[in-house]
């Protein structure tokens, strides 16, 4: 089983930058290095429970180095492995390199999936599609997995005002955020 770690620099990284490759050595056991002008692809075959996240962080703040990360699942097949990691790496150029300084599978999918025509949202929402409130409700809503109680406590509503502003919501777009394909839908829209 492989995994990878994508250590990417907002400009361009020495070829071989020792500072990266040894403080990631002390949490994995580096199997291969792939060098590239802004980035550095660590292979790796073991498990460990190191917050990827965290150390990436944590040397942005100590070398005032504008970074990024991209820490993959593992792998039985190398050649599919190779073929994710073109993809994702395909996939980060399209990202904006100051939203997300961590990279996962789960993030990667969604900003793909967020490539859409931006006149869908104004049709499709229609006086919603400029209403900054009921987009925060929303996504609020659908991000605390369609809890109502943890979605009104987070937006600092009683529960029932959440409850008022998703029916006017369904009755001004015909979505109802409590079905899956419609919450989906939507989601993609306001993401």
């Amino acid at each position: 089983m492989q995994r990878y770690v994508i250590i990417e620099s907002k400009q361009d990284m020495p070829v071989d930058d020792q500072t990266v490759l040894s403080l990631f050595s002390e949490f994995i056991t580096i199997d291969r290095v792939v060098s590239a002008s802004r980035m550095l692809i660590l292979y790796f075959s073991h498990e460990t429970d190191v917050s990827f996240s965290d150390v990436i962080l944590n040397m942005m703040a100590d070398t005032y180095a504008d970074l990024r990360i991209y820490v993959s699942h593992a792998f039985d097949d190398e050649h599919f492995m190779e073929e994710h990691r073109l993809f994702v790496t395909k996939l980060m150029e399209t990202i904006d390199f100051q939203k997300h300084p961590s990279l996962d599978d789960r993030i990667i999918l969604k900003e793909a999936l967020a490539r859409h025509d931006t006149r869908a949202s104004r049709f499709m929402l229609r006086k919603y599609a400029k209403d900054a409130q009921m987009k925060d409700t929303v996504i609020t809503y659908l991000e605390s997995d369609m809890n109502t109680t943890v979605a009104a406590r987070k937006l600092y509503v009683h529960r029932n005002t959440l409850i008022q502003r998703l029916d006017k919501f369904k009755e001004t777009t015909g979505f109802d955020m409590k079905t899956f394909i419609d919450a989906y839908l939507v989601y993609q829209l306001l993401s």
